[in-house]
């Protein structure tokens, strides 16, 4: 979480505005660093710029100890915050000190004995008595005659309770606790306090009639006296005779004594959360100071840190160790107070019921000024969108009042047509068998959910399991008969976790062990830390690094990574700069093109490596796909350049910093382990007779990550199981189709259509379907439907090559990013939004760049990746 968040999170809502508006500094500190990148820009050639701007980036050494107008204009705003919390904290001390005074009148004014001895009925004795109680007694009542300011400070009440020891007798040591000074003991007896749940939270009742009798608290029985005061109550004996013996004016003084008690237990929670409350006050200003002036230092390559936390902040009122020593005093007074008066001297029981109330409170806070603050919130950061969000429209039901989301009305729709013609499909004969005809409705039905998204993609997949055992699909694979439903049902699960699946879970936890212990930004930022400041370079930079990091840690996350990366560039462009569109829409298309990089990059990837046989290894991979997306790159980025012109609008962009730190241990065993884990996928082919397959390689970072606690339970929760489960569905449906031999029918009429051609032109005729399919639909769905299609097919030709066009078929699947829609990479871009709320990409943008680099690409799997198949031996 931000700190700026942890702020708001944390801090008391009604001192909000007494806290350190952090994000008014560090919006000082975005907005100086802004001017310094336009300034050198506007002012200065290109060669003088960069000059100047090397100096100012990267040679702080040489910056004058005289402050700037800069530093000034942001000391100046950290005094007035300063001032301001500082200035709140001398009236909430005041508060404190006050109702210090009230608790001590409080104690001072409890009566000796509430309920005098009439000579018949003795409401308590006491077997324990010397001087010293006398003595505190009598200083006591000295304490009494004294005069009290409303107005005390902390400072006057220590210095007042250091120089009269009368004081101390709150502060019982334990070796005088028993003595039962102010008859503590007595009045518990009698006090209307019943805890609902033993040192655990209180609740102050109505106060029962004053019809008990006398009870002796012995040292015996006091050891009893911590159990729940109802119980207490209960012991306390009485005979009818005693009840009319009572006079009015002992119950007039017993209803008095209670409405004491319960004053002075009110005041002592409330100066306990008060006091609680001013602490974290305290903290958390502290730490505020602290980091936004280490922003500053980083962001501004400055050295106000420790001089101004030594000079100002640490010799503030608030923030010196006196008065923090001071505020704890208090604390652990009301503690002692409250064990006295109300837990039997039990210091822990006491601590443990003031923590209650004070959590009771911070959870009301939390859960209802929290909420209003983040709805407040909310409702700003839409007022910053120049044209308002369209409400959702709704559609009325005809003849009802009824009222239906047209998204939701659109998603019915769409399932029930499917379903309808699910239905026609599984009725009419197409096919010449009937598990032919069944899967044939059962493809057409997946297909058009996966499609139209009617309802989530992996619930789709969910669905077909449940399906293909009805449907009675499969057959046996010696002699092509029926298959029983118990045996089809084990073989449909069995396809659902496989190898590839494996490799798909160890892709997720390489991915999240290299971003969880930063080693996937440090390599980044330290990368783009050196790519100088003119914006081609930055965003070939950019670029490069977004499609190595889709390699490893898949290019789902990797656009996520590299959005946050580039957070320094995009503050300190001017606004709608054509930069900002270029550096995201690089990003973008870089990781889509990076999906196909590696087998495990991307969730089609996966699946292409599932109908390889044999599997293609990583070398052999790397040797296809590294030429394929590098000159690709290579090609977007010009295409970039020539649209947006970059350097035009902007000659020098803000440097990006690298992260700082120590490597760790668990950094370099991550690496070991991923590196060792790559290299074994890489030669998996020359020792399938060892391993079996390369899931069970895949296995290694799995159990080593979570068995050595590198990754923890909320590592595995974050897993994207919505893709897994999308895969195990295709390969459920895959297995099906093949199984019901609807796979070699479809192949035999399309390999009729097409064996008089080469395989060359059979590769551009798939790759070009695959990729107008995967632009309008996920990648990973289009590589689920159609490329089970082309290895059926390449098995069929004359001259079989079904690994050829598999793998052209899987690489095509990534090409395809022409709309917003078209991957993941593509779907996190169109969300990000400017400051002023206003994206910074549109449709347009996609179809300008996208398409144009779809068709580039696909040019390039169908020419250079074919020669290299071809040399492979594919």
């Amino acid at each position: 979480m931000k700190f700026s968040h942890s702020l708001k999170f944390n801090a008391v809502p009604d001192w909000a505005e007494h806290y350190v508006a952090y994000d008014y500094l560090k919006s000082i500190i975005f907005d100086i660093e802004k001017r310094r990148v336009e300034t050198i820009n506007t002012q200065m050639d290109s060669e003088t710029a960069s000059h100047r701007w090397m100096k100012t980036n990267h040679n702080s050494s040489d910056i004058s100890d005289t402050p700037t107008e800069d530093e000034t204009r942001f000391i100046s705003a950290l005094d007035n915050q300063l001032e301001k919390v500082a200035k709140f904290f001398t009236q909430k001390e005041v508060t404190v000190c006050n109702l210090l005074d009230n608790v001590d009148r409080k104690v001072d004014d409890c009566p000796e004995d509430p309920y005098p001895d009439n000579g018949e009925l003795t409401l308590y004795t006491h077997h324990s008595s010397n001087s010293a109680i006398t003595t505190q007694l009598a200083q006591l009542q000295q304490q009494q005659q004294q005069p009290r300011n409303s107005t005390t400070t902390m400072d006057n009440m220590m210095i007042m309770r250091h120089n009269n020891n009368t004081t101390n007798s709150l502060l019982i040591t334990p070796a005088n606790h028993n003595m039962n000074m102010y008859k503590t003991t007595s009045r518990l007896s009698q006090q209307p306090i019943t805890r609902t749940t033993e040192d655990t939270s209180s609740s102050i009742l109505a106060p029962p009639p004053p019809t008990v009798t006398t009870t002796t608290t012995t040292h015996n029985d006091e050891k009893h006296s911590h159990n729940n005061i109802t119980s207490t109550t209960k012991g306390l004996t009485q005979k009818m005779s005693f009840e009319s013996r009572l006079s009015t004016q002992t119950t007039r003084e017993y209803e008095s004594f209670v409405e004491h008690l319960f004053d002075l237990r009110v005041q002592l929670i409330q100066l306990y959360i008060l006091a609680s409350d001013l602490e974290s006050f305290i903290d958390l200003n502290k730490t505020a100071f602290s980091k936004i002036l280490k922003k500053y230092d980083k962001v501004l390559n400055g050295h106000l840190r420790k001089e101004y936390m030594n000079t100002k902040v640490l010799v503030a009122k608030p923030f010196t160790e006196m008065t923090t020593g001071k505020l704890r005093y208090v604390i652990e007074r009301v503690e002692r107070v409250y064990a006295d008066m109300f837990c039997h001297g039990h210091i822990q029981r006491a601590i443990r019921q003031m923590k209650t109330h004070l959590r009771d409170q911070v959870s009301y806070e939390r859960n209802t000024v929290w909420k209003d603050m983040v709805t407040q919130e909310r409702h700003i950061h839409g007022a910053h969108i120049n044209e308002p969000k369209v409400p959702e429209s709704l559609y009325q039901i005809p003849f009802t009042s009824l009222e239906i989301p047209v998204k939701q009305l659109r998603n019915m729709v769409l399932f029930l047509l499917s379903f309808i013609i699910f239905l026609i499909l599984v009725n009419i004969h197409i096919f010449g068998s009937s598990e032919e005809n069944h899967c044939f409705a059962l493809l057409v039905f997946a297909a058009m959910l996966w499609a139209t998204e009617a309802i989530p993609l992996y619930a789709t997949s969910l669905l077909i399991p449940f399906l293909i055992i009805p449907l009675g699909v499969m057959r046996n694979e010696t002699d092509g008969s029926h298959m029983s439903a118990k045996d089809a049902s084990k073989e449909v699960f069995a396809s659902m976790f496989n190898g590839t699946i494996m490799m798909l879970l160890s892709g997720f936890a390489l991915a999240g062990a290299l971003s969880k212990y930063g080693i996937a930004k440090a390599f980044a930022s330290h990368v783009l830390s050196r790519a100088g400041t003119r914006p081609r370079w930055v965003l070939l930079s950019i670029m490069l690094v977004a499609a190595f990091l889709s390699m490893w840690i898949s290019n789902v996350a990797t656009p996520v990574l590299c959005f946050s990366l580039i957070d320094p560039i995009l503050r300190t462009l001017p606004d709608n700069s054509p930069v900002a569109t270029c550096l995201l829409l690089g990003i973008a298309l870089a990781s889509c093109i990076g999906g196909m990089t590696s087998p495990i990059s991307s969730p089609q990837n996966i699946i292409t490596v599932q109908y390889m046989n044999p599997s293609p290894g990583w070398g052999i991979w790397f040797a296809v796909a590294l030429p394929i997306s590098l000159i690709s790159i290579v090609m977007c980025w010009i295409l970039l350049l020539m649209v947006y012109r970059p350097d035009r609008t902007c000659a020098h962009l803000n440097t990006i910093k690298p992260t700082k730190g120590k490597i760790t241990i668990q950094q370099i065993f991550v690496l070991f382990v991923a590196t060792t884990t790559i290299i074994l996928w890489c030669v998996g082919t020359s020792i399938e007779d060892t391993i079996g397959s390369t899931g069970v390689i895949a296995s290694i970072p799995l159990f080593v990550f979570f068995g050595t606690g590198i990754l923890g339970k909320d590592d595995l929760h974050a897993f994207l199981w919505s893709v897994v489960i999308l895969a195990q569905g295709g390969m459920a449906l895959g297995n099906a189709v093949t199984s019901s031999g609807l796979l070699q029918n479809i192949a035999l009429h399309i390999k009729d259509g097409i064996e008089n051609f080469d395989v060359l032109t059979i590769l551009i005729i798939f790759s070009s379907l695959i990729l107008v399919f995967s632009t309008f639909v996920s990648h990973t769905v289009a590589a689920l439907i159609i490329v089970p299609i082309v290895q059926q097919v390449g098995q069929q030709l004359p001259q079989p090559h079904p690994n050829l066009l598999v793998m052209g078929a899987g690489l095509a699947c990534s090409a395809g990013m022409g709309l917003p829609v078209s991957g993941f990479p593509n779907m996190s871009a169109i969300m990000l939004e400017d400051p002023k709320g206003k994206p910074y990409l549109t449709t347009r943008d996609f179809i300008i760049t996208g398409i144009p680099t779809s068709i580039f690409c696909t040019i390039f799997v169908c020419t250079l990746g074919y020669g290299i198949l071809t040399a492979v031996g594919y």
